[in-house]
């Protein structure tokens, strides 16, 4: 009989974390780069060949399908991460028992509603559409949750070769579709392929036997921190997609295509941060769960990363944003240059926020997002339709903004009873990034002064913040040292 992989101890003399966080994250750090990069020149291609409303149909599309996801979702993949049991046979299967009915009962229910939700939008082009981009869900609740429990041991080679994998065999796909068709089903069919080849390598890389014998114990761990996990990804959910679900309403598709591809643009960097950070994050953090002291001395570190590096690429997106989308997408893209601005400066805040989630995950307590995440729907429900209708693609902008910070100040209360965070502690993270923030802002300033190509122009605003990160790492090289000593 097969024995299970043993769970490695981080700290262990045979394998320290700053070792095994070292090594994982290059691993997956390589794996993303590679393939966000495919993404990013793919959307380079087709927005100069599909009409932007085209991808206003998928911003639809994706959001609907996130819709019906977020409404099921527990936690399944948090919960092998963060139980020491969940690298065992008995706990994934139940795992992905639990993920395969969601897939398949989320499937039988969205496919009949979508003449409904066409019709909502008034699009009844969307109905076909909708039916095969729902299929997508059936094989991602397919997809062997093994790869999640090699995540805890920072084991990022099978997670990199399935996930980044399939998206550079989706992407290939959508680019030839895209100049076949030109049109919203390269994209659809692109969607459905990668979750396809998803759950086809996450078995033959991470395979797992699934059997109709249900563990108990394991039952009642998943079932315990979906408890805490419930509605929670259905709100987060909400409140990240709120200016998509609104302004498919009160806007016409073609602008809405506008805005979805620089929101995707400007939210590149926190998609990075996702894929790569995110993951080594909550193992990081996960070592520390039992001493208040270090958990949050690696926060504060964490959090003040995030905004001294994140703020100089916000300012620089927000300045150079008009050349950016031009030369990325072409010139009909400029017309967002505004709201592309502000989404900049969220996707900032958000990953700082994900930083936070972080230590609840860490701690077992994802509970404690739900208040966070409640107040910022609030804010958001009370704000985004009236600036919307008034302002547009802003107005949709400024209040997932607006909304989000806000509700970061409860975020640090929830630290401060958890962890014993101060407010002031927590504001010294941002002192640096706002300095470096500035002074970015102004050197890029004064490069769209000169008389040069859009090209060039833009080019110069990268060099520009790659200098300014250059000089940050420097400075910071000791900080990353205790980052991966694991202190």
């Amino acid at each position: 009989m097969n024995q299970p992989d043993p769970e490695p101890e981080l700290n262990g003399p045979d394998n320290p974390l700053g070792r095994s966080v070292l090594r994982g994250g290059s691993v997956l750090a390589a794996g993303t780069l590679i393939e966000r990069l495919a993404r990013f020149g793919r959307n380079m291609v087709l927005t100069r060949i599909i009409a932007p409303d085209q991808f206003g149909l998928m911003a639809i599309v994706l959001a609907t399908i996130g819709l019906f996801e977020a409404i099921t979702e527990v936690g399944v993949s948090q919960a092998v991460i963060q139980n020491k049991r969940g690298h065992l046979p008995e706990f994934l299967n139940v795992a992905w028992w639990i993920n395969t009915v969601r897939g398949l009962a989320i499937f039988a229910v969205a496919a009949p509603l979508s003449p409904l939700i066409a019709g909502f939008y008034s699009q009844p082009p969307l109905t076909p559409i909708l039916i095969v981009a729902f299929s997508s869900l059936i094989f991602t609740g397919m997809t062997s949750p093994k790869v999640y429990a090699l995540q805890r041991q920072f084991r990022f080679g099978e997670s990199v070769a399935i996930t980044q994998g399939a998206g550079l065999l989706g992407t290939v796909l959508t680019l030839v579709l895209g100049v076949l068709w030109q049109n919203v089903w390269a994209l659809v069919v692109g969607t459905v392929f990668e979750a396809f080849m998803r759950f086809v390598l996450s078995f033959v890389l991470c395979p797992i036997r699934p059997s109709f014998r249900i563990d108990k114990q394991s039952r009642r761990d998943l079932f315990a921190f979906m408890k805490g996990m419930l509605g929670l990804a259905f709100m987060t959910f909400l409140v990240s997609q709120a200016d998509i679900f609104v302004l498919g309403r009160v806007v016409s598709t073609r602008v809405l295509g506008l805005y979805s591809m620089a929101v995707t643009l400007a939210m590149f960097p926190q998609s990075l941060f996702a894929k790569i950070v995110q993951p080594l994050v909550v193992p990081i953090l996960t070592a520390f769960q039992d001493s208040d002291d270090q958990m949050r001395a690696a926060y504060l570190r964490l959090e003040r990363l995030v905004w001294l590096f994140g703020l100089p690429m916000a300012a620089t997106m927000m300045v150079a944003a008009a050349p950016l989308l031009t030369v990325v997408y072409g010139r009909p893209y400029a017309a967002v240059a505004v709201p592309f601005g502000i989404i900049a400066i969220y996707s900032v805040v958000y990953m700082a926020s994900m930083v936070s989630f972080s230590v609840y995950l860490a701690m077992a307590r994802p509970e404690l997002q739900r208040s966070f995440t409640l107040l910022r729907g609030l804010l958001l429900v009370a704000a985004i339709y009236p600036l919307a209708v008034a302002f547009g693609p802003v107005g949709a902008a400024s209040a997932m903004l607006g909304a989000l910070a806000l509700a970061m100040l409860l975020q640090i209360h929830n630290l401060k009873r958890i962890i014993g965070l101060g407010y002031v502690e927590y504001l010294g993270t941002l002192r640096a990034g706002v300095v470096a923030g500035l002074a970015t802002a102004a050197l890029t300033w004064l490069v769209g002064l000169l008389d040069i190509p859009l090209l060039a122009g833009a080019a110069l605003a990268g060099l520009v913040l790659l200098a300014v990160w250059g000089v940050l790492l420097f400075r910071e090289r000791a900080g990353f040292r205790a980052l991966r000593a694991g202190k």
